[in-house]
């Protein structure tokens, strides 16, 4: 092994004199060390700022700053005060200037001429000085950087046994939270091996549901310099989660950098189950007193123990005699379905645990159900498979109990969270059940109050009208309905004889079926002139010891959606058995044995049969458009679209088929902004407009197809000059099954839904429709759509 090789030093001379530089230059070079020239005291000072040397030899007469000066400056600097100096001058011999020199710390003062072999020993003598004190200065820091380190691992081991012997976790993290370290207290709970904890293994710990917001405050934490802490639940090595503080803070160096961290996990999970039973009891307590319908605050309740204090949460009352469950609660709504099914498959029995416990009086509570529990309380190995997909890990079941009367019992159980109930949660759960049970009490007296008033209230807000006439004809009872349906205000009708009120009674009367019990009358339904309108009323009476109570409800517009239904059947009959007809023709015709169909026949018939069969799936379409509009499951796959485009692809589709009399027009003003639409419906809503402009132009001529920019929306305009729409008909042609000529005296047919499925689909492209006609001079439909700059539909697909 070679020897470590001996480091340079630096030797600093100094002269104003280049020719005595290279003199002295010439004399060191033996040496082998680092010579550094100076030219004058300002340069050599200059040159102590950024080197180390281990002699100076300095000229004592030099312009400016002097030797003596030089030497000054160097001995008042504390970084090179230890630095010897060697003055050298061939002039300055007298004692003041030898003295002076000493005394401004120079360790050696030779007149010019000098012995080169002298001066080489005597700077030798320092070079060898100076690496003996680096060396020494270096075995210094080594000792002192050895001591250090020991003392640092003594305090490691101080501290390592310390954390080992807390009762809480304890771990240190580099400053990029890398977990650097665990303590005994981690390994013992949480079960992991030290290969599956590594830099991270705490997130293996932490529950799924906490593990978001503990990373994205460490991260914050980490970035900020901050202290961190957050509370989270951490698995244990049987599997269950246990509340923790977790705490960390920044161990900082000497210039303030964050060196690592120290963390501490402190279990605080009886304070938290503790705090978080007394927020639910609150919060309990509220929902139980917000409504006097105790199956709703019951499920309130249930919802609201899901998930904070229970994985599922049920509760069971007793309803004349017989045990319902009236809430079931889980924050997955398909294990409530799977639950449902369960219990369809399998009711509750005698031998549930609801119904122990509402029987006897008593509480149940289960801290591990055990594989063992769950097969002697399963029917079957059926039911036993289907409990153990619910995953349910620990319950508990109060009763619900007031006056020493047990009302029903509330389920408690734990499956996904993995925690266990004790103690502290039975007698949490059975104050619930204290508090629940007096709150269907109160509910019940309440509802039983309440009866005796719901007669009135409910002849206040039935949709039927109700009124009673007294043996001697006059009305006694006329309720808001009635007054609603008739237009006769009550303050106006009570008290005076029905024959007035209801012009035609006595008539009227005489079609109405009265009933000498409830519930065994007919109703009949009879039109009536009523302040100038005409109703069509269905009625029937009960007769009792005060007179006749007559009920009866407003059919006008169920009739006028009847008629409405009549026609449609009648036009869509007619629509559909056109198109049959002609195919149900054309493939007779094909099929005929006796006939011997040249080519261009047969592809005549089938080219009836394709159109025809295209004519069909228009009408289905348009029926199957108009119902999913109705029910609101149209979907708009929403998008930037192109008028000059979209126009045009219109009017190519639509020339392939219009009548030779008919000549389409197109006017699209150059580099229109986009809309937002859904390109497929608009291209249908403008396709409708240019199919009606052509089916009314009977007589042919021009339809016009134009897009222009109107501010920040785009118009729309198809023109023709048919038939035009009379004034009075111009309001109604976008409802839905409206025809122009709805009996067919110009041949023209359809279902009345295109303008219709038009109107609704611009409506949810947030545009208008309207249209500009005069009878007989033609109409011209208009479409406006806001462009996409100014929409505010997104460009998604969204459910309209």
């Amino acid at each position: 092994m070679s020897a470590e090789p001996i480091p340079v030093v630096n030797l600093l001379l100094v002269d104003d004199r280049e020719q005595n530089l290279v003199a002295l230059r010439a004399i060191l070079e033996p040496l082998g060390e680092n010579l550094v020239s100076a030219k004058s005291g300002e340069e050599a000072l200059r040159a102590l700022l950024h080197q180390d040397f281990a002699c100076i030899l300095l000229d004592v007469q030099m312009p400016g700053l002097d030797g003596f000066d030089t030497a000054e400056v160097i001995k008042q600097r504390e970084r090179s005060t230890s630095i010897p100096i060697i003055f050298l001058t061939a002039i300055s011999k007298e004692e003041q200037h030898v003295f002076r020199g000493y005394s401004t710390g120079a360790v050696d003062y030779l007149f010019k001429p000098f012995d080169p072999d002298v001066l080489r020993s005597k700077v030798a003598v320092f070079i060898d000085l100076h690496r003996k004190t680096a060396e020494v200065k270096r075995q210094g820091e080594l000792l002192r950087q050895r001591d250090v380190a020991e003392e640092r691992r003594a305090s490691d081991d101080r501290y390592r046994q310390l954390a080992d012997a807390m009762p809480q976790i304890v771990w240190a993290a580099d400053r990029e939270g890398r977990a650097t370290y665990y303590n005994r207290r981690w390994y013992e709970y949480t079960g992991q091996s030290v290969e599956v904890a590594g830099e991270a293994g705490w997130k293996l710990a932490v529950h799924p549901n906490d593990l978001p917001a503990a990373v994205a405050k460490r991260t914050e934490t980490l970035a900020s310099g901050e202290v961190f802490e957050v509370e989270y639940r951490f698995r244990a090595a049987d599997g269950t989660y246990r509340w923790h503080l977790g705490r960390a803070v920044p161990i900082r160096g000497a210039a303030g950098a964050i060196d690592f961290w120290i963390g501490t996990a402190t279990d605080i999970h009886d304070h938290k189950r503790t705090q978080q039973a007394q927020e639910f009891l609150l919060e309990a307590g509220e929902l139980l007193g917000t409504s006097l319908h105790y199956i709703d605050t019951l499920e309130a309740v249930a919802r609201a123990a899901v998930p904070s204090v229970a994985d599922w949460a049920s509760v069971h009352i007793v309803d004349g005699g017989q045990l319902r469950q009236v809430v079931l609660a889980h924050v997955d709504p398909q294990k409530i379905v799977f639950a449902e099914e369960l219990q369809l498959r399998y009711p509750p029995n005698e031998q549930s645990a609801a119904a122990e416990v509402i029987r006897t009086g008593k509480s149940q509570f289960v801290n591990e159900l055990t594989d063992e529990r769950l097969r002697g309380n399963a029917v079957d190995e059926l039911q036993y498979e289907l409990i153990r997909e619910l995953g349910v890990e620990s319950f508990l079941c109060v009763p619900l109990t007031v006056q020493d009367r047990v009302l029903g019992a509330i389920t408690l159980a734990t499956a996904e969270s993995g925690r266990r109930y004790d103690e502290i949660d039975l007698r949490f759960a059975e104050e619930l059940g204290r508090r629940a049970a007096t709150a269907i009490e109160n509910a019940r007296l309440y509802q039983v109050a309440d009866e005796r008033a719901q007669a009135s209230r409910v002849l206040q807000s039935v949709a039927d009208g109700v009124v009673l006439v007294d043996k001697e004809g006059i009305v006694r009872l006329w309720n808001p309905a009635a007054a609603r349906i008739t237009g006769f205000g009550i303050e106006d009708v009570i008290g005076r004889s029905i024959v007035e009120v209801v012009p035609g009674w006595e008539q009227l009367a005489l079609r109405i079926p009265v009933a000498e019990d409830p519930g065994t009358g007919r109703a009949e339904t009879t039109p009536v002139e009523l302040g100038g309108r005409e109703l069509w009323i269905s009625g029937s009476g009960v007769e009792l010891d005060e007179g006749v109570v007559y009920a009866f409800r407003d059919l006008t517009e169920e009739r006028a959606l009847e008629r409405m239904r009549s026609d449609f059947v009648a036009t869509v009959s007619h629509e559909l058995r056109t198109p049959l007809a002609a195919i149900y023709g054309a493939a007779l015709t094909i099929r005929r044995p006796d006939l011997e169909l040249d080519a261009e026949l047969r592809d005549h018939l089938l080219q009836v049969i394709a159109d025809e069969s295209d004519r069909l799936a228009s009408i289905v379409d348009e029926l199957l458009i108009a119902s999913h509009l109705d029910s609101g499951r149209i979907r708009l796959a929403i998008a930037d679209c192109d008028p000059a485009d979209l126009v045009t692809g219109v009017v190519e589709a639509a020339g392939i088929h219009v009548p030779s009399n008919v000549q389409l027009v197109v006017e699209v003003e150059p580099e229109l902004p986009r809309v937002r639409a859904d390109p497929n419906q608009l291209r249908q809503v403008i396709g409708n407009l240019v199919d009606n402009a052509v089916k009314y132009s009977p007589d042919g001529g021009e339809v016009r197809v134009a897009a222009a920019a109107n501010g920040g929306s785009v118009r729309f305009s198809v023109s023709d000059s048919g038939l035009g729409i009379p004034a009075g008909e111009q309001r109604r042609i976008f409802e839905k099954f409206y025809r122009l000529d709805p009996n067919m005296t110009r041949g023209i047919g359809g279902t009345g839904l295109g303008l219709y499925i038009s109107s609704e689909l611009v409506r949810r492209f947030d545009g208008r429709i309207w249209v500009d006609s005069r009878e007989g001079e033609g109409s011209t439909f208009h479409v406006e759509l806001p462009t996409a700059a100014h929409s505010k539909r997104k460009r998604t697909a969204v459910a309209s």
